[in-house]
């Protein structure tokens, strides 16, 4: 299958959007996302389920060891930042870094996605958590509207991007329903021969993400002390338009480079718009 996709290997939108938070608190962003991006990239690094499922299973392991009695902090970068987080005091919980593990697991899984409501699911879990932590970091402990719009646009939008690996690794990318609709499955999906039917069927999704950034632009300004940990809603923007742009999502080339999207953020930080 010919693919334009790639794992990318420069700042991530995350880290990008951490750059804007105060000193103090900068560097605990970093980590928590150090630790997120490490278990995002399981599915792949490892392409054969078993040895996902063991991977996973190491992650939980250590997450467990930093929240025992006799602590155990795992001789590795992820959880060596991560424990750094957990000591700042802001409210992690093993619950929730399980939480996240279960979902990105979850999205490796065709079965897991029967449709949209399962994938709003995974995106919650994942994306969600992750954000509500973030914004734990920075100092909020109320509830913010924009919060989980914004955690859903970045994940559907990462989502959007990964098209072609999870295509042609058949893990979890399109709601079977939608599947159904135009009598595809994962196999053929995995071809790449069908592009305007994928991108048909794909179009749910795509819905879904234009929905939530509609919302973040109706909605009111973002705070600016939690701009760090919502900002990467700003650059799904991007994203949304190229899909909408793309004549085969299975050779667009979503890489933007970091100049680019640091543009975008210090244009948003200004405005204080999503």
């Amino acid at each position: 299958m010919a693919s334009a996709a790639k794992m990318s290997s420069g700042a991530s939108d995350r880290a990008l959007a951490a750059l804007f938070a105060p000193a103090d608190i900068r560097p605990a962003l970093s980590d928590l996302y150090l630790w997120a991006e490490e278990i995002e990239s399981i599915p792949f690094k490892a392409k054969e389920p078993a040895i996902q499922a063991m991977r996973f299973a190491w992650h939980r392991d250590a997450v467990a060891d930093l929240f025992r009695e006799e602590r155990k902090v795992r001789r590795h970068a992820a959880y060596e930042s991560l424990a750094r987080v957990v000591d700042q005091d802001v409210g992690v919980t093993p619950d929730a870094l399980q939480t996240v593990i279960d979902a990105i697991e979850d999205g490796t899984m065709p079965e897991r996605l029967p449709d949209d409501e399962a994938l709003l699911s995974i995106i919650r879990r994942h994306h969600g958590t992750l954000m509500r932590i973030a914004v734990g970091v920075c100092g909020d402990t109320g509830g913010v509207a924009q919060v989980e719009a914004a955690a859903r646009a970045v994940g559907l939008a990462q989502w959007c991007r990964e098209f072609s690996l999870r295509a042609g690794s058949m893990m979890a990318l399109i709601p079977a329903t939608a599947l159904s609709a135009k009598q595809l499955n994962v196999h053929r999906l995995a071809t790449g021969r069908e592009p305007e039917m994928a991108g048909a069927a794909f179009e749910g999704v795509v819905s879904l993400l234009e929905i939530e950034l509609d919302h973040l632009q109706r909605g009111a300004k973002c705070p600016p002390e939690l701009f760090p940990a919502l900002s990467p809603a700003r650059l799904a923007r991007a994203t949304l338009k190229k899909v909408r742009l793309a004549d085969d999502l299975y050779r667009t080339d979503f890489h933007r480079p970091q100049i680019a999207r640091q543009i975008d953020l210090i244009k948003a930080s200004l405005t204080g718009r999503l």
